[in-house]
């Protein structure tokens, strides 16, 4: 175990039963080609299926592992240091199949037949809630709900949707057509009429996560799949704050375990860098301990906060209260992997730029977290206006009347 690692392992539950050093070992080993190929890991995934994970959010009664949060974020952090397309696109999953359980504690309703199938058929779920030309927004959706007889009929386009071409479901996030408009969460089958997979990416980083588009026409969804409605842009709904807590949480860990990566690697080089006129290596001096020093302290703050939070919601805590604490988490990440892992690569020279590192792979990889929703634009809006005690939401609102009437004549003025 690294310095690194020693330094976290308090923070952090053991999940060797659920995933097995030796799983650990082999998803570690095949990312480089993940990354190369821009596709997905499929013998990782394989697995993966085998161990607990998929269903590791599922209360023991429905034959899950029955884990909460924390645990649930240290699984993702492990599968982040290992490989971190992989863990994002996990993620998505494991995100959603929490709130499922979190839904159900709250309602005891017939969703407990959806998480036991998951949890003992190993089925696999991709979250389709992104979309072009929300702004981030997580509370409203640009997919339209058409109500039908005994259900909604669905067509439109859900990117980027990680898993999209591997999923056995997919929890839909849509919006319905009519005042007042509401949000409705539905799981369908993967394979169902009217739904369909397209490849379509080809990015900077997390090349692996398979995140591709999901295409709908004319998706017919019946009533009893869809298992949770709330008003458009209502985040004072509980199980709204609940399903953001855990991404944004199992999120942030998913780069906190990325981050431990780049440390590690970070380490390794400065210890076999020389500068010969010196007559030491990189490690050996003042200016390159500093620098590590300083964004560990930061890094070992957010995995600090990540923890904490995630036990307060295992304890208990009202979701509502936690919002805000947790977004105010995933903006520090978005702040503070991507800077650490910068300084990194400046600290290692020339030689972290080669593609034949790990560490240049893991710069290009951090930078997602900047385009997680919600987006840092309207996380910092919405934590401000609470600062100032003014109504906040998590949907970009620049109401200043005087320049939205420049925006939309420009030429008045």
């Amino acid at each position: 175990m690294s310095a690194y690692s020693e330094a976290v392992s308090e923070l952090w539950p053991d999940i060797g039963k659920t995933v097995p050093p030796e799983v650990l070992s082999a998803v570690r080993r095949a990312a480089p080609q993940a990354d190369r190929s821009g596709e997905l890991a499929r013998e990782s995934l394989e697995l993966l299926r085998e161990t607990s994970l998929l269903g590791l959010p599922v209360p023991e009664r429905f034959h899950g592992a029955g884990a909460g949060l924390l645990e649930c974020c240290a699984a993702q952090r492990a599968l982040g240091a290992s490989d971190p397309g992989l863990a994002i696109a996990l993620n998505m999953h494991l995100s959603a199949v929490g709130l499922m359980a979190e839904h159900w504690r709250r309602r005891q309703d017939t969703s407990w037949l959806l998480m036991e199938s998951i949890a003992t058929q190993r089925r696999l779920l991709a979250a389709a809630f992104a979309e072009p030309g929300l702004g981030g927004s997580v509370s409203r959706s640009n997919l339209r709900a058409r109500r039908t007889e005994g259900g909604w009929e669905v067509s439109g386009r859900k990117t980027p949707c990680s898993l999209a071409g591997q999923a056995d479901l997919v929890l839909l996030h849509m919006q319905t057509d009519g005042e007042p408009a509401e949000v409705l969460n539905a799981v369908v089958p993967a394979k169902a009429d009217g739904v369909r997979a397209e490849r379509t990416w080809d990015t900077l980083g997390m090349r692996g996560s398979s995140s591709d588009t999901l295409v709908l026409d004319r998706c017919s969804i019946p009533d009893p799949l869809v298992f949770h409605r709330a008003p458009v842009g209502d985040e004072d709904d509980e199980l709204v704050a609940v399903g953001l807590i855990w991404f944004c949480l199992t999120s942030t860990a998913v780069y906190a375990g990325l981050a431990q990566t780049a440390v590690e690697e970070t380490a390794a080089m400065l210890r076999r860098l020389r500068i010969n006129h010196l007559g030491t290596n990189r490690a050996g001096l003042p200016s390159f301990q500093g620098l590590l020093g300083e964004h560990v302290a930061a890094l070992l703050n957010l995995e600090a906060a990540c923890a904490g939070l995630a036990a307060r919601m295992d304890a208990g805590a009202d979701p509502r209260g936690l919002l805000a604490a947790a977004l105010g988490v995933k903006q520090q990440s978005v702040r503070v992997v991507p800077a650490a892992i910068e300084a990194f690569s400046e600290a290692c020279g020339g030689s972290s730029y080669a593609r034949d590192g790990r560490l240049e792979r893991l710069w290009r990889d951090a930078q997602a977290v900047r385009f997680h929703p919600p987006t840092p634009l309207a996380t910092r809006q919405y934590l401000g206006r609470r600062a100032l005690g003014l109504p906040a939401g998590l949907d970009l609102d620049e109401s200043a009347p005087r320049l939205r009437s420049l925006l939309e004549s420009p030429d008045e003025g």
